[in-house]
């Protein structure tokens, strides 16, 4: 073997790489646009259905009509500690990692005036608010191992180098910059051949040998950790037309935030052969980063309506959220091979790239339905429709329309009907709560997580004088979530079973 150890650092390609390893995908555009119930203990623990209800900070982030119900000015906020269970099975193997963290659901100030008038009929009351709510969490680890004789990464890297990239092309020297001609995915490419996972190369048909022989085993392992979330903070507008209408309007400012690493390393197995000259791959470990930042607004009105007191209805529509959002992202690859009975490593890495672009999240349209019996408790039913299909990426930094990566959203998202339940029973002072809500698979049948359907059991209970409240929510989330190690339709897949627990309290104080 000749040593060639090369570490690539050029500070140019940032398109590339983007578009192999870290570009914007089918699951971005889900992780941007898919929000599940959070915000204060009482609208968690009944499910969030609460288009319907209002008086309560939550509320306002599905229907803001449901600040035109408070009768009283209130502060709250949600502290909250959720604890997470990711089993990742592949190929009979189970491993577990698992992810606590503390967080601030909710921070909201509503304000009421009325109007000074003997009789409840027109504007009876007008209410405005600020605050915050978290939308999405995305802090989660998980590990996956595992055995496989059929195939490799390094098959993968031989498959989109073949044909397109000769050896010289993937030696960059201080004269020749490959990054600005090459085209998409060259990164990986460039990198594995720079660590010999490209062993050799034939001319005459232009293809790439993996350094493995066909069918060798080796041992798989990736780990994967997650950091970031999303949370909007409001200003919303309410208003009560004598207590038989309520209508609203809100600003939301949404600021994202997510951070993805991952270690995928595959070891040979002991009775692996070495090559005639003795060179033998013993391992290697391939790292890729993403971190994205960003934020974005929106615009929600809605209306609650009660024919009798027993009875309200409400309907809601949310604009799609416009987000601007930056892309950070580096990858690298690290192997080692048995040389001559000497170990000998090989890295090369890509350089940090940067990349802005903008995406719309899909619309909404809320409606909602609730039975009110004062004395005794109330019955929620709300039914979301989203239109994921409609999601776009928008005006990427080199001037890209995504126009192929949006044809494959409409092709692989459809629209789903979003189903929330919850309950509550008093008993004076006291309420129980309790809720159920069920988020269908937006992806089509012909795709990987076409039954990757979310499950979400809650309860609580709360405490309620004149001036103050005390609630307290349990939340357990559960959903299935399927993925390849790498782009190969002939591997078999990775199944993550994602178990969340979560308990909020949320402390109110009304003047």
């Amino acid at each position: 073997m000749t040593i060639k150890i090369k570490s690539i650092t050029l500070a140019t390609g940032i398109f590339f790489l983007l578009s192999s390893a870290n570009g914007q995908t089918l699951a971005d555009g889900l992780r941007f646009s898919q929000s599940i119930n959070h915000g204060t203990a009482r609208f968690v623990s009944m499910g969030g259905a609460f288009g319907s209800l209002g008086a309560d900070f939550s509320s306002i982030s599905i229907n803001p009509a449901g600040l035109g119900v408070y009768k009283s000015s209130e502060f709250t906020f949600s502290p909250s500690f959720k604890t997470q269970k990711v089993n990742s099975t592949f190929i009979g193997l189970t491993a577990t990692d698992n992810k606590n963290k503390l967080y601030l659901d909710n921070l909201g100030f509503v304000m009421s005036f009325k109007p000074f008038k003997k009789e409840e009929k027109g504007i009876v009351a007008y209410n405005i608010a600020f605050g915050y709510t978290r939308k999405n969490d995305y802090h989660s680890n998980s590990i996956t191992i595992g055995s496989y004789d059929k195939y490799s990464i390094m098959d993968y890297f031989s498959t989109i180098s073949n044909g397109k990239y000769s050896p010289l092309q993937l030696e960059p020297t201080s004269s020749y910059d490959p990054f600005n001609t090459l085209g998409a995915g060259a990164w990986e490419p460039i990198m594995a051949w720079n660590t010999w996972l490209l062993y050799n190369y034939d001319s005459g048909t232009g293809s790439y040998e993996p350094a493995i022989f066909l069918e060798d085993s080796v041992n798989y392992k990736n780990i994967i950790s997650t950091e970031g979330g999303a949370g909007e903070f409001s200003s919303a507008l309410g208003v009560n037309i004598s207590n038989k209408l309520y209508l609203g309007a809100s600003l939301g400012i949404t600021d994202f935030n997510y951070t993805f690493n991952s270690m995928y390393a595959e070891e040979a197995k002991p009775s692996n052969p070495a090559r005639a000259n003795g060179d033998r791959f013993y391992s290697l470990e391939y790292k890729q980063y993403l971190e994205t930042k960003g934020t974005g607004y929106n615009l929600k009105i809605g209306g609650i309506y009660t024919p009798i007191p027993s009875l309200r209805i409400g309907l809601a529509f949310h604009t799609p959220t416009f987000y601007s959002l930056d892309d950070a992202f580096s990858s690298s690859l690290l192997s080692d091979f048995d040389t001559s009975a000497t170990p000998v490593y090989f890295q090369s890495n890509s350089p940090l790239g940067r990349y802005d672009y903008h995406f719309e999240t899909p619309m909404k349209l809320i409606g909602s339905l609730a039975i009110v019996l004062q004395q005794y408790g109330l019955i929620s039913i709300e039914i979301e429709h989203v239109y994921y299909s409609s999601m776009r990426f928008r005006r990427g930094a080199d001037g890209d329309t995504f126009w192929d990566l949006n044809n494959q959203m409409d092709n692989a998202f459809k629209s789903v009907t979003n189903l929330k339940f919850g309950g509550e029973y008093k008993m004076g002072d006291l309420a129980l709560r309790a809720g159920y809500a069920y988020y269908p698979s937006p992806y089509k049948s012909e795709f990987l997580n076409n039954k990757s359907n979310i499950q979400q059991l809650s309860g609580g209970i709360g405490y309620r004088t004149d001036n103050m409240s005390i609630d307290l929510a349990y939340l357990k989330t559960l959903q299935e979530i399927k993925y390849l190690f790498y782009n190969d339709s002939n591997l078999p897949e990775v199944t993550n079973k994602i178990n969340d627990n979560k308990i909020l309290l949320t402390l109110g104080f009304r003047f």
